[in-house]
């Protein structure tokens, strides 16, 4: 492993436990020094860019400049704060350029003991805020002093309720649950699977529950752990209470959060169709009335409705689909890994779990995006190298064959 590979570890570490900088701006720069090494890596290399990619990195610079556009002709810049933080954000995806560098194994080793150590974490802050007491006053100060990571108090699921402690980045831990189930063979799997399962578990908000939950199902099934058959009745019996609990959730009456989301959503469908601008959008920066809020606000927890209501339908329908993209274009050059397939389907979780939280068009959004970029440029990679072979094999091409690293698939090193 590289010198800078550990930077970039210690780069996931610092935007987990401390991603909107308030002990130090550590996660800014390593982010500048990983961004430079990896520019200049790849045009001394020459480093094969996918076309998906390359688009997609050019619109996530350009569609901000286009918002404040429209929010400073039309006279909607309200919070220039938010309209600078959120081009701040869009730079993130930056960081592809150093992740395409490193060898996907690294890539995923990494983001694998980021998702343990965030989860051991949470867990002892969670144990720790159970005691009450001196340990609850000072856990709930930090977590109000630094907004690093929230206390979701006085939840109600069903009639009980529950107080939940999760980062912000918490989300990535997907990620690492994935990994552990599939990848990982060592003495601890079991230990360190209850551990992620956990973390998510105890975060208080209802998607985190299903979403690891449903992770789990999946993986009985894809390693019939319990005989096909058992398994398959298991899995359509989980499956059928896992939709009949997330309905029991979604409209379960006197949660504060769902009246919350389901107002605001209220808000934003009459701000885009009768206030707005449907086609050009209101532009970034821009403020709406709230129901569920009762304010005024540049933007709430439902990230894709302000990515519509800021840029317009036909723009954000494109930005949208551009944080998915990499999943169609994976389709396309998959290996045969069930390993990818699963992971591809946790970033999917993922950006569900963001699109009903202020993640995706943060750090951490881009974040999750650029490792999902650098594995279609490295599986598309694999693909361009064996039709380069079958060439050389035809007799169709002198060049000689450009040695490219192994891709880790099911614990097999495929070229």
């Amino acid at each position: 492993m590289r010198i800078v590979d550990i930077l970039y570890f210690l780069f996931l570490v610092t935007l987990s436990l401390d991603p909107t900088g308030f002990h130090s701006r550590l996660k800014d720069l390593l982010f500048v020094v990983l961004v430079i090494y990896g520019v200049i890596y790849c045009l001394k290399r020459r480093q094969y860019l996918a076309p998906i990619n390359r688009i997609t990195f050019l619109i996530f610079l350009l569609i901000p400049l286009w918002g404040m556009f429209i929010a400073y002709i039309t006279g909607n810049l309200n919070d220039e704060g938010y309209a600078r933080g959120q081009m701040r954000s869009m730079l993130y995806i930056s960081i592809f350029f150093f992740v395409v560098t490193m060898r996907l194994n690294v890539i995923l080793k990494a983001v694998w003991i980021n998702g343990l150590i965030m989860a051991v974490v949470t867990l002892i802050l969670f144990f720790l805020s159970q005691l009450g007491g001196i340990f609850l006053a000072a856990i709930y100060d930090y977590c109000l002093a630094s907004d690093n990571y929230t206390m979701a108090s006085n939840r109600n699921f069903l009639g009980y309720t529950i107080n939940g402690l999760y980062y912000k980045a918490g989300s990535l831990i997907i990620f690492s649950f994935i990994y552990n189930l599939y990848q990982y063979k060592g003495p601890f799997k079991l230990f360190f699977t209850i551990i992620l399962y956990l973390s998510l578990m105890v975060a208080g908000s209802r998607t985190p529950m299903l979403v690891q939950t449903m992770i789990l199902l999946v993986y009985l099934y894809d390693k019939n752990i319990i005989g096909k058959f058992l398994t398959r009745v298991s899995a359509l019996v989980l499956l059928g209470m896992l939709v009949m609990l997330t309905y029991l959730l979604a409209t379960q009456e006197n949660e504060k959060s769902n009246e919350v989301k389901y107002d605001n959503f209220e808000s934003y469908v009459e701000d885009i169709g009768d206030k707005g601008h449907p086609i050009w959008g209101a532009g970034l920066g821009s403020e709406f009335y709230a129901k569920g809020r009762g304010v005024k606000l540049s933007y709430t927890e439902l990230s894709y409705m302000d990515i519509l209501r800021m840029y317009g339908l036909p723009v954000g329908l494109c930005f949208i689909f551009l944080f998915f993209a990499p999943c169609f274009w994976l389709w396309k050059y998959f290996p045969r890994s069930q390993f990818l397939k699963r992971y591809c389907l946790g970033y999917v979780l993922f950006l569900i779990l963001s699109g009903t939280n202020p993640l995706l068009l943060g750090s951490i959004g881009l974040t999750a995006l650029s490792l999902f970029m650098a594995i279609v440029n490295k599986t598309s990679q694999m693909e361009i190298q064996k039709e380069e072979e079958l060439l050389l094999e035809e007799g169709m091409t002198e060049s000689e064959e450009e040695e490219t690293e192994p891709l880790v698939v099911d614990n097999c090193l495929l070229r």
